[in-house]
């Protein structure tokens, strides 16, 4: 159960905004012999699908007097058959690659996860959209938050994925993946070959350098965007559809940090991030994507989208709901672990300044690259081994990407954004 309140929510001086919300998410696990069946449902299901057909599993509170919620949805269903030397697994499934910059959501899928040697591999073979489900998406699943993809179209997109792991390398206490990804959205016009086609190469490292825990992730996406459709109507594309063979380029960079306060006798822990994803160009041919179904949190306000499965950024490359990327940079201590009122405090403070990796014209004749400048504090309170609490607090000083113009199409008089205040209280029961 979550309670948010928001001054200047969309960072207008009207913009203030407070909510409840709430999720049940209930997990059965049955194991037999060498097989597990998984199922995971959201009894509070949000009751409106976004623009790509799926839901959030969180419900804002706020139901009429007297009536129930009619909210259920089957998150997870899965099978695990464990083999000797391999396991298979079928369904439903949570695919999370590297550090959810790419992907990091579910989505049905047959693989094979294999230890080989020191390499842990997982090749899979994922339906990301398919036109004879009972309740197909509203677009197409392929790269649902990135792409411009023909609307009213229902038609097949799929991908293969390889993901190879080691642990310890040499013994150097340093852990590492190699993912691959292919995935193709067949053309509307069903012209063979016509295909909008995606690759993704991802490598991910973790592992500690002396007292320091580091992380680091680098992604290429490339491809090429089908030709133009010719029909119209439902299956044709909408105005701003993109010119045949448009090559697809992008690139994420992520770079992290902590040192504990025991590892070098300070009083506070420090972490740090450096965040970076490219943007689209308006001088650029390419088309920039760089995510499929992205999802990591980095702060309260500027990294951060509340309405998807784990509250991380649903398209990194759409930040402050902007195809212009993003660059962001966090510096964070953590304060002892103090009791009172009966629980146990791990205090967080942060700091994040981010902009886009391209200029925004936000109104005529002005362009600008800043979102702003985050400061937030949060802490996390156990209550018992299964309560706990969770609050936040953030201040945004507004860049002037999040502005607006008097026309609202970048045309018209700029008018500065209004900062934004944000407090956010959670209180989650895991039993």
């Amino acid at each position: 159960a979550r309670g948010y309140i928001i001054q200047s929510n969309d960072f207008t001086k009207e913009g203030d905004n407070n909510w409840l919300d709430a999720r049940f998410r209930l997990d059965a696990k049955v194991s037999q012999g060498m097989t597990t069946g998984v199922v995971q449902v959201d009894f509070l299901n949000a009751s409106a699908a976004l623009t790509d057909g799926e839901t959030t599993g969180n419900l804002v509170l706020g139901n009429s007097i007297g009536n129930s919620y009619p909210l259920f949805a089957v998150r997870q269903a899965y099978l695990a058959i464990n083999f000797p030397l391999l396991t298979i697994i079928g369904g439903r499934y949570e695919v999370k690659l590297g550090n959810g910059l790419v992907l990091n959501d579910t989505t049905d899928i047959v693989a094979v996860n294999a230890p080989i040697g020191p390499v842990n591999l997982l090749v899979g073979y994922l339906i990301l959209g398919e036109d004879d489900a009972p309740v197909p998406a509203a677009n197409p699943g392929l790269f649902p938050r990135g792409l411009v993809v023909p609307r009213g179209a229902q038609v097949d997109d799929t991908a293969f994925a390889v993901n190879a792991g080691i642990k310890n390398i040499g013994g150097s206490m340093i852990n590492g993946d190699l993912f691959f990804i292919s995935a193709h959205l067949p053309s509307v016009t069903n012209t063979p070959g016509d295909d909008t086609t995606l690759r993704v190469i991802g490598l991910t490292g973790d592992g500690k350098i002396g007292p320091a825990n580091v992380g680091a992730e680098l992604d290429f996406f490339m491809g090429t965007f089908a030709k133009k459709a010719t029909t119209t109507g439902g299956s044709g594309y909408d105005t701003n559809d993109n010119p045949a063979d448009q090559d697809i380029k992008g690139t994420n960079f992520l770079l992290t940090g902590a040192l504990p306060s025991e590892s070098v006798g300070l009083p506070v822990g420090l972490s740090a991030a450096i965040i970076y994803a490219s943007g689209q160009s308006t001088t650029s041919k390419d088309m920039n994507i760089n995510a499929i179904d992205g999802d990591f949190r980095a702060s309260n306000i500027l990294v951060r989208d509340d309405f998807n499965n784990y509250e991380g950024l649903n398209d990194i490359g759409n930040a402050g709901g902007l195809n212009a990327g993003l660059q962001a940079v966090k510096v964070a201590a953590t304060l002892p672990s103090m009791k009172g009122a009966g629980m146990t405090h791990t205090p967080e403070i942060g700091l994040v300044w981010a902009q886009t990796s391209e200029d925004v014209e936000v109104a005529s004749n002005k362009k600008s690259s800043d979102l702003g400048i985050e400061i937030y504090a949060n802490t996390n309170c156990v209550v018992d081994p299964n309560l706990s609490a969770n609050i936040g607090l953030a201040y945004l000083s507004a860049g002037d990407v999040l502005g607006s113009d008097t026309v609202g199409d970048g045309t018209g008089t700029f008018v500065s954004p209004e900062n934004q205040l944000k407090l956010e209280a959670s209180l989650t029961f895991h039993f």
